[in-house]
């Protein structure tokens, strides 16, 4: 039994800890039989079971119009399909879930954890009203990484090639996670709307000063004018971009070894003392 509750406690805390660094498991095979159309039990239960429970949840969440304003366009740019008072009920639904099936378990196994599940309820919640900022900033690093490559084949393109649409197509095709989908759009927006309408709504979506330097430098040259200087310092600017890029992604790689070592640190920690803590009340219960 005890070795049982061990197990258990260790998988806990390493589906916590896996989910908090991003670790890319067993979510990311699941996300791929999702897109395939081969969802397994556990995505049959949240559509079945947790989204009838954040949509009731969702309708005692109030939110002034500012911050449900902001909070939409967040979400819009995530890629996440909650309205505002979804994602919020969506992380006090899962941290109260937490609370009570950790609750019942503790109470049936092992009462003094009661605390330790207070804790990662409390530890539940912040994940999960933090996604959002997490998934902006994983989805704004990303085009900054692709921005230069992008920027060159646009500008280089320009060249020998006007048809801006064209362009794009060429270049979605191997573009990176970071941009194709905004690409996708613009190129749908292109073929069934106004060129300054498509290129203002792109420059709005992806949020980037560089991107907003190259559409309204598009936009111009769509009007007839000469953008090749204006070009040839974005191009400049993006060889600058490239190297802080690069030297950011290096001074980060220690920092990611010893955030790896924390929870091996915590869990050895843990550990330990279970054994002993086990081993003490043993020896006394011996004694007594």
């Amino acid at each position: 039994m005890k070795f049982l509750i061990f197990i258990l406690i260790f998988v806990g805390m390493f589906m916590i800890i896996g989910s908090l660094l991003k670790l890319p498991p067993y979510s990311t095979s699941q996300r791929l039989r999702i897109i395939s159309g081969k969802a397994g039990v556990t995505e049959m239960l949240k559509q079945r079971l947790l989204l009838p429970v954040i949509k009731i949840v969702a309708l005692i969440v109030r939110l002034d119009d500012f911050k449900e304003r902001r909070m939409q366009i967040k979400l819009e740019r995530a890629g996440f399909i909650f309205t505002p008072q979804e994602y919020y009920a969506r992380a006090v639904v899962m941290s109260g879930g937490t609370l009570i099936i950790g609750g019942i378990i503790s109470l049936a196994i092992m009462p003094s954890m009661s605390v330790v599940i207070c804790i990662l309820a409390v530890i539940v919640y912040f994940h999960f009203f933090g996604e959002v900022n997490d998934k902006l900033k994983e989805k704004d690093e990303s085009i900054e990484r692709e921005l230069p490559k992008f920027v060159r084949a646009i500008v280089q393109g320009l060249k020998t090639e006007k048809d801006v649409i064209k362009l794009l197509e060429n270049y979605g095709e191997i573009a990176g996670k970071g941009l194709q989908y905004d690409i996708e759009v613009l190129i749908l927006d292109l073929k069934s709307g106004n060129f300054e309408n498509a290129m203002i709504d792109f420059e709005n979506r992806v949020g980037n000063a560089y991107m907003s330097r190259l559409a309204k430098s598009l936009i111009a040259i769509n009007r007839g004018d000469n953008q090749e200087a204006s070009l040839n310092h974005l191009l400049s600017d993006m060889s600058l971009l490239s190297h802080e890029t690069m030297q950011r992604e290096l001074n980060k790689r220690p920092g990611r070894v010893k955030m790896m070592v924390i929870p091996i640190v915590v869990i050895g920690i843990f550990t330990l003392f279970y054994v002993v803590g086990v081993n003490l009340f043993n020896s006394l219960g011996g004694i007594m």
